[in-house]
């Protein structure tokens, strides 16, 4: 298990999660530009769920798509 912090607006958040997951998610927040050791103002994180939902949107769409696909055949 590892944890995952982040400070937004002043309050520390720490969070244990698997291993990989950990690495994962502090991945993903530092692409979606949100700093671990500094201080985040709230729109940083909404902007980075936005990020992963527009994702998994995505995904699902390429899923419905294949699933079409392969119902095709």
């Amino acid at each position: 298990m590892k944890n995952v912090a982040l400070t937004v607006s002043g309050n520390r958040y720490e969070i244990k999660l698997e291993d990989d997951f950990a690495d994962f998610v502090n991945k993903d927040l530092q692409e979606a530009g949100v700093n671990l050791n500094t201080d985040n103002q709230p729109d940083k994180l909404l902007k980075a769920y936005l990020r992963l939902a527009k994702q998994a949107t995505s995904y699902e769409d390429e899923i419905e798509l294949l699933i079409e696909t392969l119902d095709g055949l």
